[in-house]
């Protein structure tokens, strides 16, 4: 995938899961209310496609994780994100098992819903690596909104020339505007 920035696969693959297993647990809440058999097989179908996109968001996360560059902040943070999801995926497999053994069980409800807190959790804290501390940004393109607001570069992004002889596609997480920089020393797994 060398068109694609090493980071851009995770952003690619989390929204399908965020959007069909809500509306999978959802769904099956509302046939053991109505005892209805169309809801409960687009619960289904939900969950199969939600469980699928999780394991790609899973696998595509923790490809980034080992190989964004980043700051011992947004590792903390990153760290964060990764154990929410990691925990998320598992409450949601063992209700999509629970929902499969026991269709009409109440108790099948339970580990779905607690993984969906852990998922909106974890994406909550995903938005935070993106929108606070950059993760993925290259150096370049932070440099330059960073400029065309009115402000200087922050303290440890190198100008335009230094990053022209960096290695391609080298990315950095310095903390986003308005954050203290001192405690945004770029590091590396």
């Amino acid at each position: 995938m060398v068109w694609l920035p090493m980071h851009s696969g995770h952003p690619l693959m989390v929204h399908l899961p965020l959007v069909s297993l809500p509306l999978a647990v959802g769904l099956d809440l509302l046939a053991r209310r109505r005892c209805e058999g169309p809801w409960r097989q687009a619960a289904s179908v939900l969950w199969g496609l939600g469980l699928l996109g999780i394991l790609a968001a899973m696998a595509t996360g923790l490809l980034a994780y080992s190989r964004v560059d980043h700051s011992d902040l947004g590792h903390a943070v990153m760290t964060l994100h990764r154990n929410l999801a990691l925990a998320a995926v598992v409450l949601l497999l063992v209700g999509g098992v629970v929902r499969w053994r026991r269709p009409h069980a109440t108790l099948a409800a339970v580990p779905g819903l607690l993984g969906l807190g852990l998922m909106v959790t974890a994406a909550y804290f995903g938005g935070e690596l993106v929108f606070r501390h950059a993760i993925g940004l290259p150096n370049t393109v932070l440099e330059q909104v960073m400029r065309e607001r009115g402000g200087q570069a922050p303290e440890g992004v190198p100008e335009s020339s230094d990053i022209d002889s960096a290695s391609p596609g080298a990315v950095d997480s310095v903390a986003a505007p308005g954050h203290d920089h001192r405690d945004t020393v770029p590091h590396s797994n």
